[in-house]
């Protein structure tokens, strides 16, 4: 994995220095990877069925916390392809909804109430309403939050941030 996100990185960034073989040796795992299965305690192991399971998680991992770095995860996984022959797995993760959900505007203007009703859920990623008198429990997530600023546009971004530093430093005093 971190071979591959530093020759893409690398490829990208034109700032990023690119991995010189003469000056840092490079170690060939393609060797490994094409080794036929390992029979250890009776358990057939087999490293690239292993490597690829490990970068089909990740990268799909990756691609659903950062939607917006898909292209990136793309290009390691066909890099992967052609560096050690691993046929990875597309991500096939949906690039919209047709829920808009909470818009981050009505959470700004009501940033009280948001703070007041919501919980962050860690595992998900996702802000879950508290159970209350209501029949239905609304959520927002990283999906929602992305429709709105591409309805608004990238200005919303500094006045939000702004406006919560505001609210937090009311709070915090």
């Amino acid at each position: 994995e971190t071979d591959l996100r530093l020759r893409i990185h690398s490829a990208q960034i034109e700032s990023m220095t690119r991995p010189n073989p003469l000056r840092q040796p490079t170690h060939d795992l393609a060797a490994f990877l094409n080794m036929r299965p390992l029979r250890v305690l009776g358990k057939l192991i087999d490293i690239k069925e292993k490597v690829a399971a490990y970068l089909d998680a990740t990268f799909y991992n990756l691609t659903a916390i950062t939607s917006h770095d898909w292209k990136t995860y793309a290009e390691m996984r066909n890099l992967a392809y052609d560096k050690f022959g691993l046929t990875l797995i597309e991500s096939y993760l949906p690039t919209g909804t047709l829920d808009q959900g909470l818009d981050v505007l009505e959470i700004m203007r009501n940033i009280h109430v948001f703070v007041a009703r919501y919980s962050y859920h860690l595992h998900t990623q996702v802000f879950l309403e508290r159970p209350g008198q209501n029949k239905y429990v609304h959520s927002i997530g990283i999906q929602q939050v992305a429709n709105s600023i591409r309805t608004h546009g990238m200005g919303i971004m500094n006045t939000t941030v702004n406006y919560t530093y505001q609210f937090l430093a009311r709070k915090l005093a």
